[in-house]
């Protein structure tokens, strides 16, 4: 009688918290009208009944913030990078990408001699990644998947969300991007720029957030999108361009990209959604892969202290 009147009083305060497990078919959104908004609180679970991967809600019961309980459910693609492993390129090395434990380092700002992707660690002792660009302006050092093969689809995985908490060293003269990208060349140009009030889409197939110090608002956060390279630039002032949130050099924040089966983006900042959703920015079809990258645009480093890196989607 005990062990029932125990277990009785446990469900009572799960259901008073809002813990639940749910189910359902196709992957979960995030957000306040995501999946399981209003209804499950913090800490609840969701299975994809499709797949079997389960989702834990890192977020509340007013925004679920859905992550992969692990990163190695048979049906799960994708990774999570935290540097505990120790570094994923060496400072000194010149190669022109280097395969850690859980991701790769590229971009043609990393074969050289001032950059790289080591461990470092925060004040109180954890570890994090230290993702550093070479001293010359435009260019770039990125950490994605563990290939240079760009293989995600919406149509074809279901959605594809890249999460990462992070901190500029500093935010002068540089430039980061978060988000999906047509192309992970190991000489990887600048897929997207900013100067004034403009974004220049330099690569098609990209959705992502941008920072860039070259815009009028130079700690500002901003949509960066371009299906099937359907423009060579965009207003910072266009509709769903201008997240309203800023960054903050040497203060961790959590920065996170979801595109839907459909094509529809929507962008997090702290587990908050930030700005509208953007109706297909990305075509259902068109092959892309996640992408963290920093950038400078001046003749000095520039480096990323990364908590975390993670991406995934469902295995085709």
């Amino acid at each position: 009688m005990i062990k029932i009147a125990n277990m009785w009083a446990d469900l009572k305060d799960r259901a008073s918290n809002g813990i639940f497990h749910t189910v359902g078919t196709g992957s979960p959104t995030s957000g306040t009208d995501g999946t399981g908004a209003q209804i499950v609180g913090a800490f609840s679970t969701y299975t994809n009944v499709s797949t079997g991967i389960v989702y834990t809600n890192e977020g509340t019961k007013a925004s679920p913030y859905w992550t992969p309980q692990s990163f190695d459910q048979p049906n799960l693609i994708g990774f999570r990078e935290d540097f505990r492993g120790g570094s994923v390129k060496a400072i000194a090395d010149t190669t022109a990408s280097a395969n850690g434990a859980n991701a790769r380092v590229f971009g043609q700002g990393i074969a050289e001699t001032d950059s790289g992707c080591i461990q470092g660690t925060t004040v109180e002792g954890s570890q994090v990644g230290q993702l550093t660009t070479t001293n010359e302006a435009a260019h770039i050092a990125a950490i994605g998947i563990g290939s240079s093969t760009v293989a995600w689809q919406p149509d074809t995985h279901g959605t594809l969300v890249i999460d990462t908490q992070m901190t500029p060293a500093a935010i002068t003269a540089m430039s980061f991007f978060v988000g999906f990208l047509g192309t992970a060349a190991d000489a990887l140009d600048p897929p997207v720029t900013g100067s004034s009030t403009t974004l220049t889409l330099v690569q098609d197939d990209l959705c992502g957030v941008l920072m860039d110090a070259g815009l009028t608002d130079a700690d500002g956060l901003f949509a960066a999108h371009n299906k099937s390279n359907a423009a060579a630039s965009i207003a910072t002032s266009a509709t769903g361009v201008d997240l309203s949130t800023t960054v903050a050099a040497g203060t961790y924040q959590r920065f996170r990209v979801e595109i839907a089966s459909d094509g529809d983006a929507r962008f997090f900042v702290d587990k908050a959604q930030v700005g509208s959703e953007i109706s297909i920015a990305l075509d259902v079809d068109e092959e892309v892969t996640p992408v963290l990258l920093v950038r400078s645009t001046t003749t000095a480093t520039k480096t990323l202290n990364i908590k975390h890196v993670a991406a995934w989607s469902n295995r085709s």
